[in-house]
């Protein structure tokens, strides 16, 4: 009866899901703007069922590739297509996100209701995660983020669902989702303690197996090893994770070198050029930031930080502290919250503290911040009238959806790229010497138009006055300078200090300034924004959002700024 009535419901917050990821799935037009996309394009592309497996790279996980040349593979042969190339796996795999998604929602519903057994709650989590817009913004985009997120929430509901009933049904299926998460990304790998520690809490649970001495809670603990649930996940774990990525295995060597090199990039953000806009940045502290203002909005944020402050004084502090092993260990409803607190609480200290941060490594907090928020929602308007609660979480969901829209808007236009490439081919004359800055896509990114263009290597060190009259001969030839986006201008003018920073920029950051100054002889002659905007008839307002992550903007609004030689 009650699935029934709640069916409803969770239909029109899945639709609505739907509409806000589908919108603008066309959003580059085909260009494959995004980086990793287009990577794990490339990589997809070389695949072929059953023909050659090897995907001949591992900084991400094998899985997702396989999915989506398997799926473009299979489309291709029921209906004649020719889908599993590099342009048209663009759409498959960006189509798989928005469906991944969507399964995430509904099961942050159903977790919702494992945990608070209020369908309301569920319902208003579900609807805040649709609402939200950083999920919404990596559905456009093929990447494995999206995939983990999945994963590690299966994880999750799998794991208060074993809670509550301890069987080997659900330990295989946990082995199966945990080689999933760690075949997507290898980050996954962190769980491995707390998934241990979930199979193993209900043998304590019941008294007899709680012999008195710590010596007898030991042995009782190593003799469930062999033959009980945790032997059951490891092997389905070993063997799904062979299945899933088996060159993991084949190729080990490989493997682990990839890996090697993305651990090394996460553990100093002075590695890879593109990652020296974290330098300097505050574990924690810059996540939290970019979750408030740009990820989940500051209102659904607001709502989060008041499901924290419920849950925590709803805690029977005194009963923890009075006997805290025997309160965990034996009210079962309580370990299961424990237990969903440590998942993602170990998830964010682990992540947090790395030296790059991506705003999509958060991506699997977001299921977290919304069962908080939904909770927090419908506890604090429990005791509100009908009418009044209509009001209020009306109200909230109208502010939510409105600030959401302005960042949806993003979509109803076109790329940036390509109004800056369609000026640029318009007002540039043929011939002309056009200066583009390395590790960053080229505008225009199309050649209607021939041009000559000249590659300023603002990224190489020493930043000494050698470097200088290489990029100054290349200036001086150069008619035109385009800023495709602030992945260089930002960090290199942040590294100024010699003696602060490990490696410096100060000729670079003196050149920015003067060229935004109109010092060096070119001056603005366009600019391309896509701001998340507000409109009512002729009022409008934008939201600048250059202060965001710069991974926030540089792949679907960057902010492009052209020069013109004086």
């Amino acid at each position: 009866m009650f699935r029934k009535i709640t069916f409803i419901p969770v239909l029109i917050v899945v639709l609505v899901g739907f509409l806000l990821r589908f919108h603008g799935l066309n959003w580059d037009e085909g260009y494959h703007f995004h980086p990793d996309e287009r990577m794990l394009m490339i990589v997809a592309e070389r695949i072929n069922f059953f023909t050659r497996l090897d995907p001949d790279f591992f900084n991400y996980g094998s899985l997702p590739v396989y999915l989506l040349k398997g799926l473009s593979q299979i489309t291709d042969s029921i209906f004649g297509s020719h889908i599993a190339t590099y342009d048209g796996m663009l759409y498959v795999g960006r189509s798989m996100s928005i469906f991944v998604d969507l399964i995430v929602l509904i099961m942050i519903y159903r977790i919702s209701l494992l945990l608070f057994k209020n369908g309301f709650m569920a319902f208003l989590s579900s609807f805040l995660y649709a609402l939200a817009f950083f999920p919404i913004q990596n559905t456009h985009f093929f990447v494995v983020d999206v995939f983990l997120n999945l994963f590690i929430t299966m994880l999750i509901y799998l794991i208060v669902k074993y809670l509550q009933n301890p069987n080997k049904k659900t330990a295989i299926f946990i082995g199966v989702f945990f080689a999933a998460a760690i075949t997507t990304k290898v980050t996954a790998a962190i769980f491995i303690p707390l998934i241990l520690t979930a199979i193993a809490l209900p043998y304590f649970r019941n008294t007899k197996y709680l012999p008195r001495g710590q010596a007898g809670k030991i042995q009782n603990f190593l003799q469930i090893i062999p033959y009980g649930q945790i032997f059951i996940f490891i092997v389905t774990a070993v063997i799904f994770t062979f299945l899933f990525m088996p060159y993991a295995f084949l190729l080990y060597d490989r493997f682990i070198s990839d890996i090697k090199v993305q651990i090394a990039m996460n553990s100093n953000a002075y590695i890879f050029p593109y990652t020296l806009q974290y330098v300097g940045s505050i574990p924690y502290v810059y996540y939290l930031k970019n979750i408030a203002v740009w990820g989940l909005g500051p209102f659904i944020f607001v709502l989060f930080l008041l499901g924290l402050y419920e849950q925590i004084v709803k805690v029977n502090i005194k009963t923890l502290t009075n006997n805290f092993l025997n309160s965990v260990i034996k009210n079962q409803k309580l370990t299961i919250l424990i237990f969903f607190y440590a998942w993602y609480m170990w998830y964010f200290l682990f992540i947090g503290r790395s030296a790059v941060k991506f705003m999509r490594y958060m991506l699997p907090m977001y299921p977290f911040f919304v069962l908080v928020a939904g909770y927090g929602l419908g506890l604090a308007s429990k005791n509100l009238r009908a009418i009044q609660k209509i009001i209020v979480i009306s109200l909230i969901f109208l502010l939510i959806a409105v600030w959401t829209s302005a960042f949806i808007k993003i979509y109803n236009h076109r790329p940036t790229r390509i109004l800056a490439s369609e000026w640029i081919n318009q007002n540039v004359p043929q011939g002309a010497s056009i200066a583009v800055e390395h590790w960053d896509d080229r505008v225009p990114v199309n050649d209607r138009v021939p041009y000559q263009y000249v590659e300023l290597t603002l990224y190489d060190r020493p930043d000494n006055e050698v470097k200088w009259s290489l990029l100054n001969e290349k200036l001086n030839r150069s008619d035109y300078i385009v800023i495709a986006s602030n992945r260089l201008y930002v960090p290199l003018q942040k590294l100024d200090d010699c003696d602060k920073y490990e490696f410096c920029f100060p000729l670079t950051s003196k050149y920015y300034s003067d060229l935004f100054s109109g010092k060096l002889g070119f001056k603005k002659v366009a600019e391309f924004t896509s701001y998340p905007t507000f409109q009512i008839g002729p009022w409008k307002m934008e939201i600048i959002d250059d202060a965001a992550d710069e991974s926030f903007t540089v792949y679907d609004h960057p902010k492009i700024i052209i020069f013109e030689k004086v």
